[in-house]
Parts: structure tokens; sequence; C-alpha cells
């Protein structure tokens, strides 16, 4: 008797979980991944289809194939046979999936990660005009070796065989492009002359493309509503130019473009420019509203890459208010001039030094406090080594530098090694106005416009966690207000 009256209970819960207005029903399918909301279906023949409301379509090797066919071991690699194989399954259940998705309302976001070839070209262009039908403004294709599947080197793809992205498809026959943003990784793309079809587009993001420079020209001067572009891995690219008084892009992002020898800017909107790899020749010829740059050289330049940063680039741009630099295996070595230039148009500097070694003799900071006189905020993203090089004592001679305009100081990746506290101590004995301190043993990591991430502490410092936090109360005037995370 209690069996049949807990059941029966169960079945009016079920029942009114069931009876959810349409309305609920879709904030709830929101919340959910789009596999979860396929799984909910079986519970009920009104539901059975109610996953078609999922407004963004993620499709990649664990959602469409299962965990299992995912693997990040290499000894799990992939022969070609056995790649096509699950590259048709992977295509028939996502077929399926967009044939019944047709029925559904708006889609907003439209994503597939995994790695396919021109040889489906047709099926990918078919999901991509379903999602258009339906008014998506977010389409990410990455059809990179590094989504789905691990695959042995002889099958990697080339350029020959990378899927062709078709512009064209952007605009349904008699309706208005309503793509913002499009991201495409490990493709090809051109784009026709004079097309409006780009003409909704916000930001681009484009990774491992095959592109030269007319091609991305052609492009620009199609994304009249262009406001952020990303440049990465892309090969083919030389001599990059912006040269567009009309452009609306506001924020530029160039990485690891290994073949780029020069590049011109002449963009009346730009903001924020981004830059990831070896010093070329930067030409800023009309760049009025470009107040904040980050820089990071990388390979066998970024010594020289560094100097140019803290000496020539703050002078080419003399608007700039915010430079945020990331030194690898260069800071300690820097080649900076005896007598530092005056940099009077810099209010922000945030230093990433990587690694920031017992044995510096931090000669870099007496130039920073001299170069920038009027700064007013700096940040120093320290990236220590687990181990001490030189346990002796190194001695530093740091001239006096009294700055009387830096107010607030942030140091991230702040252990208490000797070090960092002759860092820290000059810098309380040289900035008289400093009002506001921030000293957090997490690591700050820049991931682009704007975003950063903090990385956990070393294991080993919550041991000496109190002692830091004792030795920062007893430096620290009582003028200025310290936060401690």
């Amino acid at each position: 008797m209690d069996r049949q009256r807990s059941a029966a209970k169960m079945t009016r819960k079920k029942d009114r979980l069931i009876e959810l207005p349409d309305g609920i029903l879709s904030t709830i399918i929101s919340m959910l991944t789009l596999k979860e909301a396929v799984r909910m279906s079986i519970l009920s023949k009104r539901w059975r289809f109610i996953w078609t409301c999922h407004a963004n379509l993620w499709f990649d090797s664990a959602n469409v194939l299962g965990t299992m066919a995912y693997s990040n071991n290499i000894s799990n690699c992939q022969s070609k046979l056995e790649r096509q194989v699950q590259s048709c399954k992977f295509i028939e259940r996502v077929n399926q999936f967009m044939h019944e998705r047709g029925k559904g309302s708006k889609v907003d976001s439209f994503s597939v990660h995994f790695p396919l070839s021109k040889d489906f070209a047709q099926q990918l262009n078919q999901w991509i005009s379903c999602a258009i039908i339906k008014g998506v403004e977010n389409i990410d294709l990455d059809l990179s070796e590094s989504y789905g599947l691990m695959v042995d080197h002889d099958s990697s793809s080339t350029s020959s065989e990378e899927y062709d992205f078709p512009c064209w498809l952007l605009a349904a026959a008699g309706k208005k492009c309503t793509v913002k943003h499009l991201r495409l990784a490990s493709c090809s793309l051109s784009a026709p002359p004079g097309s409006n079809c780009l003409s909704s587009l916000i930001t681009v993001q484009l990774q491992g493309v095959n592109i030269n420079e007319q091609q991305l020209e052609s492009l620009l001067s199609s994304c009249s509503s262009l406001e952020a572009l990303s440049l990465h891995l892309l090969n083919d690219l030389v001599d990059l130019k912006f040269a567009g008084p009309n452009h609306r892009l506001k924020h530029l992002s160039v990485q690891d473009c290994f073949r780029l020898q020069k590049m011109e800017l002449c963009a009346n909107n730009l903001i924020l420019f981004e830059y990831t790899g070896q010093l070329i020749s930067f030409y800023f010829k009309n760049v009025p509203r470009l107040v904040e740059a980050f820089l990071n050289f990388t390979g066998e330049s970024r010594l020289d890459g560094g100097t140019f940063a803290l000496t020539r680039f703050a002078s080419d741009v003399p608007q700039l208010e915010t430079l945020n630099l990331i030194a690898v295996l260069s800071m300690k070595i820097l080649k900076l001039p005896e007598t530092a230039l005056s940099f009077t148009n810099i209010k922000q500097l945030v230093l990433t030094i990587f690694p920031f070694d017992d044995d510096d003799k931090l000669c870099w900071i007496s130039y920073v406090l001299k170069a920038f006189p009027l700064l007013q905020k700096l940040q120093l993203n320290l990236f220590c080594p687990s181990f001490i090089k030189h346990p002796k004592e190194i001695k530093r001679v740091l001239p006096d530098c009294l700055h009387n305009h830096l107010a607030e100081l942030e140091i991230n990746g702040f252990y208490g090694n000797r070090h960092e506290e002759v860092l820290l101590k000059y810098l309380l004995d040289n900035l008289v106005e400093l009002k506001f301190l921030s000293v957090s043993p997490y690591q700050k990591v820049y991931r682009g416009f704007n975003s950063w991430v903090y990385e956990e502490a070393i294991s080993w410092y919550k041991f000496r966690r109190e002692c830091v936090h004792e030795w920062l109360h007893a430096v620290i005037p009582p003028t200025v207000r310290l936060h401690i995370q």
C-alpha cells in the first residue's frame, strides 16, 4: 500500500513537471547543454522535440560521438581509415540533428569543432545554411586536428584538402545577414569583391586560415561594421596593411603570423592593438584613438622587442595611455638606454616577467620610474621559478627615483622570496604618492582583448602565507591601503 502511494505521488510530480508552460520549458532548456537537452526528450512524448528550441548548437567529438571517441592520448592515434569512419559517423549524426532542428525556433550560435576536410563541404554548407535561415548570430568553425580525433602524422591535412568557407552563404536568399560574430580555424577563406554578405559582422577571428594580403583586404572592405579582428597563425601574410580611413575597427590582435615582416596601420577608430610574434617593422600612420597596446615579442627578437616596447614604441604612438608588455627570458638582461627617455603619455603600465629569477638585479624598475614620470598605475605579474638559483645575497645598486604620480600598485605572483621583497621595498621607498597596494600569490595571465585569468599559487606557498602577511603589514606605510588576496 505504501509503495502504491509513493508511486502515485511520484506520478503526480512527474505530471506537474510535464505540464510546465512552454515558456518555462524553453528557459530550462537554455540553461542546459545541448546534449542534456536532447536527453530530456525521453522523459515525455510531449518533450520529444523540446530540444529543438535550444538556441546554442555545439557539435564536437565528445557531444556527438561520446567521450570514448575522444582521447588526448597520442598512443590512440587514428589511422586514415579509422578517422574516415569516425568522420562519417559524426556527419550522419549531425545531419539527423540539423534536420530536426530545422523545425525549431531561432538559433543564436552554431559551432563545429571537429576535423573535417573539403570532402564534407556539402554537409557543412547545409548545416550553416540551416543555422542562417534560423537567424544565427555567432558561427564558430574549428576544423583543426586539435579538436576531435588524434591522427597519425601521415594523415594530417594540407591546405589543398581544407574546407573553403563560402562567404556568400552568410546571407540567406531575400534576407538580411544576421551573423555578427565569425570564428574560423583551419580552413580557407575568400570574400567575393564588393559583396555585402559580410556587412553585419562585428567580430572576426581567423586562426590557421589560408588567406593572403589581397584576400584579407577584400574581406575587410566587405565588413563595413567590423569592430574587432583577430589574426592567429596566418602564415601567408608578409606585408600587412590596414589602410581604410572609414574602418570601424576598434580592436586588432595579430598573433604568431610567422612570415610577417611589416605592418602598416591607418585606422581612425582603433583603440586596442595586440601583437605577439617576432619584432617586425611597424608603421603607425594614422591611429589617433589608439590608447592601449599589448606586446609580446618572441623568439630571437625578444630582447630587441622588449627594448623597442619601452623606448621607441611609446614615442611612435604619443597618445598611448596603457602599455601591456610580456617579457619572456629578457627583462633582467634588457638593453635599455642609460639616459631614460621620458614618455609622459603612459598612465598605466603592465609588465609580465617570466621568469622573475632571484639573480635579477632589478635595473629595469628604476628605468621604468624614470621613463614614465606621469604613470598612475603599475601592474607587475611575476612568474617566479620554484627553485632558488643563488642562495647568497645578490648585490643590487639601485638609484633613488622618486615618483610623484604613481598611486596604485598591483603585484601578482608574490611569494615572499628575497628578490621579490627587495623589489617591493624599493617601490615603497620611491612611490611617494602611493595610495593603494594589491598583493597576490596568484599568477595573472592575459588572454587577449582585456581578458585575464588567475592561475593557482605554487603549492608550497600555503606554508609561507602567514610569514608573508606579517612582513607585508610590517613594511607597508599606514598611508597605503593594503589588499592581500
